[in-house]
């Protein structure tokens, strides 16, 4: 992940859907509340995960932080990388 990027993922499946905005890591908190009014406005309403309006009822809503040391792993072949 870039360190100035954020992921949002969504996932209707499940007994609850879940909106989880994965941040990198050593994210402030200051910078997250910079972006959740338009989370809250503009995404959120886009992808539904909602019941009504003005609330997203039903679903969980995760921020989560990126771990610092992450490993890649290629599917096919099983091997590690960058």
């Amino acid at each position: 992940m870039l360190k100035n990027k954020a992921q949002i993922q969504y996932s209707p499946s499940g007994p609850r859907p879940i909106v989880e905005l994965v941040v990198p890591h050593g994210t402030h908190l200051s910078d997250i509340l910079k972006v959740q009014e338009t989370i809250s406005k503009e995404l959120l309403p886009k992808i539904g995960p909602r019941g009504c309006a003005p609330c997203i009822s039903g679903s969980d809503f995760r921020i989560r932080e990126e771990l610092e040391k992450v490993i890649n792993v290629d599917l096919a072949s099983g091997r590690f990388g960058d």
